[in-house]
């Protein structure tokens, strides 16, 4: 069936136009990586709520979910051009032009032909967004160290010169950072903090980075001793960093998981198992204080001569921070914007004086309101940067079945016809009205129902970013692929040709 002569011939014909496309798709790739900037397009995307364009900015508030718009438009848009033109140069174009009939005079037989030139399209696609998925992976390594390690962000990259090390090593050791105090000074000015808020944000990512060594260690064990066990489900065996910081007792069960967890805090084995310890009283301390707080308040209620004291909760906490940040601005005579993006100014006397007229707040409450937002913003900066290799093959992988199902259509269209002018409005009109559509629908939220009438549907990228249910659209695409694919083989080999 494979005819080596057709193959070369393929390739001549068509790896300047793969070539372009590819180095095209993954500069653009490489360029939404190498250029993301977490804490400006959480800016975008919060002026943009509400608007047409929410949808679109939405996702931008992490690495991967910016990458989302290259998947469904700029790559979709690129394989269209790609698989329309090579599909209708391969087979229709040589039909037009009558280059097929010396082709077939030759003794390949013409389902020789059509299987080669089908399987050299697909291979090319194949090849094309290997190398862009690679290209990507590249890039987000380069920058910011995220594939195969933690990300190197502001503060490391500022630690790694007062402490003489390489990034790469300080990321992986962040517990050098705290025992060096100009490392901590240039780190947490770097994020636009205080050394306060700085020590507790770093002290979080690494109490949290030990659960997850743990956790994977935890895992591996119990994948051990379950592997066989078909009554439980792979999400009971798994344990995860946040079931850790519920239940930390299950670290002390395991001698490796303490190994794994005190080498990311730079302790021995003994002080990471006393740390655990202090955890567990630590929950159970706090339990108990919910329980006497509740209690408290209750009581307060009932005695109608005890002042009412200003209470910090999740409903006016956001209202809270913005009357401080409000009247801190006036107080210091600047720009609220400007105490937005540095809050370390409202510690200052003044703006903390301010601070309390304004919400009624003491300036202890005041001060850990204010830490907790530096480093709740720092800690949304980390996960904007983190990387999810899965997520991303499947985005990848996704697009690829996509960008296939796509080309099945315009190489079933160039069998089917044998003017190139048909073939082109068939195989090239249909992929690019999908994409039409798919742009209509992201722009239009009353638009829903058009995705009932576009393949893109069938990549999901929302459900994939969520790791939800997108599974069988990638199914149904490569169905579709496959029978296109092995129609235009059938009808290829069966049809009168005008040679």
């Amino acid at each position: 069936m494979f005819s080596k002569p057709i193959f070369k011939q393929s390739l001549k014909a068509n790896w300047k136009l793969w070539l372009i496309i590819t180095i095209v798709a993954s500069g653009i790739l490489s360029g939404f990586i190498l250029s993301y900037d977490a804490e400006g397009y959480a800016s975008i995307a919060a002026a943009a709520e509400g608007t047409a364009f929410s949808s679109i900015f939405s996702s931008m508030t992490s690495l991967l979910g910016s990458l989302e718009n290259f998947y469904k438009l700029i790559a979709v848009i690129l394989g269209i051009v790609y698989v329309v033109f090579t599909a209708n140069n391969l087979v229709v174009n040589e039909v037009d032009s009558g280059s097929m009939a010396y082709t077939l005079s030759t003794p390949i037989k013409r389902s020789s032909v059509v299987f080669t030139k089908s399987l050299y399209l697909i291979l090319s696609v194949i090849l094309m967004y290997v190398i862009v998925s690679l290209a990507g992976l590249g890039a987000s390594q380069l920058q910011y160290n995220n594939v195969t390690g933690y990300p190197i962000t502001d503060d490391v990259t500022a630690a790694a010169e007062p402490l003489n090390q390489d990034e790469r090593y300080v990321s992986e050791r962040l517990y050098l950072i705290q025992d060096d105090e100009q490392a901590m000074r240039e780190a947490a000015a770097a994020r636009d903090m205080d050394t306060d808020a700085y020590s507790i944000y770093l002290e979080d990512v690494i109490n949290e980075r030990s659960y997850e060594e743990a956790a994977e260690i935890i895992t591996d064990e119990r994948w051990d001793i379950y592997e066989d066990d078909e009554d439980l489900e792979d999400e009971e065996i798994e344990i995860t960093a946040e079931e850790l910081t519920e239940n930390p007792a299950l670290i002390l069960e395991s001698n490796d998981a303490l190994a794994a967890g005190a080498r990311v805090q730079g302790t021995s084995v003994n002080e990471y198992h006393q740390f655990v310890t202090d955890e567990i009283k630590a929950l159970e301390t706090e339990g108990e204080s919910e329980t006497a707080q509740v209690a408290t308040q209750e009581n307060e209620e009932a005695n109608e001569n005890t002042q009412p004291t200003a209470m910090i909760t999740e409903d006016n906490a956001e209202l809270l921070l913005q009357m401080m940040i409000d009247s801190s601005a006036v107080a210091l005579n600047v720009n609220s914007d400007q105490v937005s993006e540095n809050m370390t100014l409202i510690k200052d006397d003044n703006a903390l004086v301010a601070s309390m007229e304004a919400t009624g707040l003491n300036e202890e409450q005041i001060i850990s309101m204010v830490n907790h937002a530096m480093v709740s913003s720092a800690r949304s900066v980390d996960d904007a940067l983190a990387f999810d290799s899965e997520t991303y093959f499947w985005l990848s992988l996704g697009l690829l079945a996509l960008i296939l199902a796509m080309s099945s259509i315009s190489f079933f269209a160039s069998t089917l016809f044998n003017r190139t002018g048909l073939a082109l409005a068939i195989g090239g009109g249909i992929p690019f009205a999908f994409f039409l559509l798919t742009m209509v629908q992201q722009l239009m939220d009353s638009a829903e129902t058009l995705e009932y009438f576009t393949l893109t549907s069938l990549f999901d990228t929302d459900e994939i970013l969520a790791s939800g249910e997108f599974g069988w659209g990638l199914v149904a695409l490569g169905v579709i692929a496959f029978v296109l694919y092995a129609a235009s083989n059938v009808i290829f080999t069966k049809k009168d040709l005008p040679l």
